[in-house]
């Protein structure tokens, strides 16, 4: 029967299968294990890592380079949708923001190697450093949640925000805050 009796469980349907979109519409993958030190099992400080840039110029030290900065790093998939639509955002907050207090650091993971992912960086148009990363790498910053995962590192070094899934507009502010700031507080 399909009259007003059984509403009310067609609109819990239609709610059940509204969620679970905008879920897969926020990240991708599943929830691999991990631990760390900081809010919320994240590491407390950023991982100690060098990784080499795609394009093959050289390697980026996330502690070396990003050192009295602010630093987002994006740990990205070019196969995962919320990851490859956030884009350009994150092209314009580091065409944005002075090279001197920011450094925005993409983490290719689960995408093939440099060869593969190159192409794919010219054609989005990303001039920010972009990194092969591995599952260790990914480890390294705490429990991975799915795709795209940013984290939010102040210039002392520490990981003070986690971000999954596409985030928006609340990145500007926050990175603006944590620059003239040095807190999000």
């Amino acid at each position: 029967m399909t009259g007003p009796r059984n509403l009310p469980a067609r609109c819990a349907f239609g709610l059940l299968v509204l969620l679970a979109g905008l879920f897969a519409l926020t990240a991708c993958g599943p929830p691999p294990p991990g631990a760390g030190g900081g809010a919320g099992g994240m590491a407390a400080t950023a991982p100690d890592v060098t990784l080499p840039l795609v394009d093959g110029s050289g390697d980026v030290s996330l502690r070396g380079d990003g050192a009295g900065k602010v630093v987002l790093v994006d740990l990205w998939a070019t196969w995962c949708v919320p990851c490859v639509a956030e884009l350009p955002h994150l092209q314009e907050l580091s065409e944005e923001l002075s090279e001197d207090d920011f450094l925005m650091l993409g983490i290719l993971l689960e995408s093939g190697d440099a060869d593969d992912v190159a192409p794919f960086i010219t054609e989005k148009g990303l001039t920010y450093p972009n990194v092969m990363g591995s599952g260790e790498v990914r480890d390294s910053f705490g429990p991975f949640l799915g795709y795209p995962t940013k984290y939010l590192i102040d210039r002392d070094g520490n990981l003070v925000k986690r971000y999954l899934g596409a985030v928006g507009e609340i990145l500007n502010e926050e990175i603006g805050k944590l620059i003239e700031t040095g807190s999000l507080d």
